[in-house]
């Protein structure tokens, strides 16, 4: 009993410890600090910290250390990324926070994961660089192995398969299983 309180004073304690650093990192960096104070942090407060910051995480996730959250310019960017019930995301996943990132129930994503929003282009003379962002939403089911690379406004359908490296440039069938680079469907799940 004396044990579990103690435990808790101290999860309390370094969770106040984070926010502090959090808003120090702010106030003095702007979004990157922010980003780099999430990216340190031990796993166990990344999710508290997500929520206090407004990110919708729903019940039973894990995230591993590592977090890179990209392009935030202002603590309310943050609110951009919404994470539903059982979801695992492994060491060194970055979210590009351009627009919205939704990842529905029962998801897993591997290390070195990567979901962009935006893509950077020029305008047809080449005199100004401008973004393209496109949401990506996750559907339920969906499991990405590490090293994938998911670009701006794909939808991967409920329960495919995303293999281990692939780079997901276009929408993604329900209950497929893809891979390469570009991923392409390699076959059909049978559930």
């Amino acid at each position: 009993m004396f044990l579990k309180v103690i435990r808790k004073l101290f999860f309390k304690i370094g969770f106040i410890y984070f926010v502090l650093k959090c808003e120090y990192f702010y106030l003095t960096q702007m979004g990157q600090g922010l980003s780099y104070v999430i990216e340190n942090m031990p796993p166990r407060y990344i999710i508290s910290i997500l929520r206090k910051y407004g990110v919708e995480i729903v019940e039973n996730c894990q995230i591993d250390s590592g977090l890179t959250i990209h392009r935030i310019k202002k603590k309310q960017d943050v609110k951009k990324l919404n994470i539903g019930n059982r979801v695992y995301i492994g060491h060194n996943m970055i979210f590009d926070l351009s627009t919205n990132i939704i990842i529905e129930n029962d998801c897993g994503f591997g290390a070195n994961c990567q979901i962009w929003t935006h893509v950077g282009d020029y305008t047809y003379d080449y005199t100004d660089y401008c973004d393209k962002t496109n949401p990506v939403t996750v559907k339920s089911g969906v499991v990405v192995y590490s090293g994938s690379i998911i670009s701006q406004g794909i939808t991967i359908g409920e329960y495919a398969r995303v293999l281990a490296g692939s780079v997901v440039t276009r929408d993604i069938e329900a209950k497929s299983v893809i891979g390469g680079i570009p991923a392409k469907i390699i076959k059909m799940r049978g559930i």
